[in-house]
């Protein structure tokens, strides 16, 4: 079984900087260490894209600082709020396609992982796939015919049920979507970012996720043009991938003190006995 560690919409700011009245980068390592504390032991981190808030060139050189405490192998995708060129002088060493776009893909045991750059320059918010990209997806996908494909990208590719982000999606989903329901059930899972909400389910029999980041969390709302931003705790994911199956944990770091009780499970299947730590204080409003 491998373990993946999905981290998303992470929006670095310069020192002193704030999104929507949240500090990015606390948030950022909060999460950082919990993954070094509980997870240390995966084997990739993907982070799919919004790394920075503006693309600059300070936030880019702040994060590499930044993930240089993170103890498992990281690899960096780019969302609408990134800038290829700076992101490429930051991190020279971010493995690209032939055409310069920050696409990869990894191996590992049974399982393909695909990285994919749904970054159009030239919108503010929707993605896109260009012909050089998708036909660089459709030669990973044909040298692969062995392994289950789990696919990593920042912009969904199709809709997510919510009004809000109706023009956000990626552009041409359905000739993605159409590469990756042709490559003979293969592909089994989508994970990606750009939402932030939480939120899984299933597209053209292909299982899919995504985190609803580390910055700037968003309470749902099917309808309407509005976004209501929460103050909640950053989060991640965590994939579990074995063959053809996935399991995704959503993981929201906290503390010791955030413990209530504790219970150690018994070997056949009863209750085991509860150790109260503390009271519980949080009220359902």
């Amino acid at each position: 079984m491998r373990k993946i560690i999905h981290l998303t919409d992470l929006h670095l700011c310069p020192p002193g900087g704030r999104v929507i009245g949240f500090e990015p980068e606390s948030r950022l390592r909060a999460c950082i260490a919990s993954i070094n504390s509980r997870h240390a032991d995966a084997d990739l981190c993907v982070v799919t894209g919004d790394l920075t808030d503006a693309g600059d060139a300070a936030s880019y050189e702040r994060l590499r600082g930044i993930l240089a405490t993170l103890r498992v192998p990281v690899r960096l995708l780019l969302g609408n709020h990134d800038r290829r060129a700076a992101f490429r002088a930051a991190f020279p060493e971010a493995e690209c396609d032939s055409h310069g776009f920050v696409q990869s893909v990894l191996d590992l045991d049974g399982v393909r992982l695909l990285f994919l750059d749904t970054l159009d320059e030239d919108q503010p918010g929707a993605g896109i796939l260009c012909r050089d990209r998708l036909g660089w997806v459709a030669d990973r996908l044909a040298e692969s015919s062995d392994r289950a494909v789990t696919v990593f990208l920042h912009h969904p590719p199709f809709t997510i049920g919510v009004e809000y982000f109706g023009h956000m999606l990626l552009a041409n989903g359905a000739e993605l979507m159409g590469l990756l329901r042709g490559a003979g059930g293969r592909v089994r899972h989508l994970a990606f970012g750009h939402c932030h909400v939480g939120l899984s389910g299933q597209r053209g029999g292909v299982s899919f996720n995504a985190n609803r980041g580390t910055c700037h969390p968003i309470d749902v709302e099917l309808r309407g043009l509005r976004a209501l931003y929460v103050d909640r705790r950053p989060t991640y994911d965590v994939l579990l991938l074995e063959d053809g199956d996935v399991v995704v944990h959503s993981v929201e770091p906290g503390s010791e003190e955030d413990v209530v009780a504790e219970e150690r499970a018994e070997l056949d299947g009863g209750s085991g006995v509860i150790e109260m730590r503390r009271p519980v204080l949080a009220v359902a409003r």
